[in-house]
């Protein structure tokens, strides 16, 4: 009976772990596989999803609520599991998908900053919250869920969201037995709402809804909406920005290192996708994007202590900037694309980390605000660099006079026009080529910063 209740309470105490690496994901390909690409009932499930999970962390900032990151933590886990129940009940009431992509949407967007957050405090303290040997649970639990996407789309939705559901209970069991915290939401602030952080919450909402839903419907009316709100918003934010960038509390290295990380998340996965389906064909993305990306994740630790050693005399940091642009550099070449995304995947995971750690330890930022200052700095590098390369295409699209709605077919990876493919190898140079001049220009900046440094230290007092 011990050893009984002794595998019953690991298989709980990962459920927290699971889940935020997971449900940014797993509901997104639920949601899609109700889109029939023609009526906008059946693709608002995925779309609502798809920006909250983006633009979530805006929301979350903007309320000036004196809430812990643990209790951010209890209120995603709740909203989630409600989310799981409704997405159950969409398989015999469709509208109730609907509100089952909003909770989740949001949870998706709160649960891994306030996560990882509660689990550096507990380390601190002394509890580790996953140990090795938990990891055999973690398997376990993903080959289920596995198991069950492979089912037809009647059953895989409402197992899958009721196995998720399970995980969801089970996180809460877990998070409200740590040893550090308690559950508090009495005392909060009169002033409820940061008005900058909820425009940009509502901006990059309508711009997301805008793009996503145009490349569902494939309605160039929508595209171009989205389009020129985004040329608004960057110029009002390039002004914005250079006005205050002395005020930054952060150093700028670290805003623009998160930043720049965000960006080759969406390149990887939003440019990788189609650029793989169009150039090699759908039968090839699991061996050239997929698998790479996957393998990257879970060796990115030995990788890095890898490139750590091999440039043992450089700072860490300059370190994680010099890969990005190697393994940039890499995904040029055709034959070495798959040795690229592996690489940059490895480096994306293991910046991810190395930037927890930085935030966590920046005094300067209250600690709760610490690791959802990151996720929100990451956030908007991700939803710029979509808007951007959407941008690009349509612009490109323009340039050599084809109809908008070709943009929309190759963004669904549904074109075999041969100028549209040669705009997609236009679209990869620039894109690789850009992201290697900011990731240069971030290397600049920490060389600086140093050379600084070392001047006033070496200044007599």
């Amino acid at each position: 009976m011990a050893k009984l209740k002794e595998l019953a309470r690991n298989a709980l105490q990962v459920a927290p772990f699971t889940l935020s690496n997971t449900i940014t994901f797993i509901p997104y390909f639920l949601f899609l596989s109700l889109s029939d690409g023609k009526t906008m009932e059946r693709i608002l499930p995925f779309v609502l999803f798809y920006t909250f999970r983006m633009t979530g962390i805006f929301l979350l900032k903007s309320f000036k609520l004196a809430l812990t990151s643990f209790n951010v933590l209890i209120i995603s886990i709740l909203i989630g599991g409600a989310g799981c129940l409704l997405g159950v009940m969409g398989q015999f009431y469709f509208p109730a998908y609907l509100f089952s992509a909003v909770l989740l949407g949001l949870s998706a967007s709160w649960l891994p900053a306030a996560n990882t957050t509660v689990n550096y405090h507990e380390k601190r303290q002394g509890y580790s919250v996953l140990t090795a040997r938990k990891y055999l649970f973690i398997i376990l639990i993903l080959a289920g869920v596995i198991a069950s996407l492979t089912l037809t789309k009647e059953l895989r939705i409402p197992l899958v969201l009721g196995e998720y559901t399970l995980l969801y209970i089970a996180a809460y069991h877990t998070v409200t037995h740590y040893p550090d915290y308690e559950i508090d939401f009495n005392e909060v602030d009169q002033q409820v709402i940061a008005i900058k952080e909820f425009f940009l919450f509502l901006v990059f909402f309508a711009l997301l809804l805008f793009i996503r839903s145009a490349r569902l419907l494939f309605d160039p009316q929508l595209l171009d909406a989205g389009i020129i709100g985004f040329s608004v918003l960057f110029l009002i934010s390039a002004w914005y920005l250079n006005r205050r960038r002395k005020t930054w509390k952060l150093p700028l290295w670290l805003n623009l290192l998160t930043f720049g990380n965000g960006m080759c998340m969406n390149f990887l996965l939003l440019f990788g996708t189609f650029y793989v389906s169009l150039r090699l064909g759908a039968s090839r993305l699991t061996v050239n994007l997929y698998v790479p990306y996957i393998l990257g994740i879970v060796a990115s630790a030995f990788v890095i202590k890898l490139f750590y050693r091999l440039f043992a005399t450089l700072d860490p940091k300059t370190v994680h900037v010099g890969g990005f642009i190697f393994s940039l550099f890499l995904l040029l070449f055709r034959p070495l694309f798959p040795i690229g995304v592996f690489l940059l995947s490895c480096l994306i995971s293991a910046t991810g980390n190395f930037l927890n750690r930085s935030y966590y330890q920046e005094e300067i930022l209250p600690q709760d605000q610490r690791i959802i200052t990151k996720y929100s700095t990451q956030t908007k590098g991700s939803v710029s660099h979509q808007l951007l390369l959407m941008s690009i295409l349509w612009l490109l699209a323009k340039q050599a006079h084809l109809p908008v709605k070709t943009v929309l077919q190759i963004t669904a990876h549904r074109t075999q026009n041969p100028g549209a493919l040669q705009l997609v190898e236009h679209i990869h140079i620039i894109s690789i080529v850009g992201l290697i001049l900011f990731f240069s220009f971030i290397l600049y900046t920490m060389i600086k910063s140093n050379i600084k440094q070392d001047y006033q230290q070496n200044q007599p007092k």
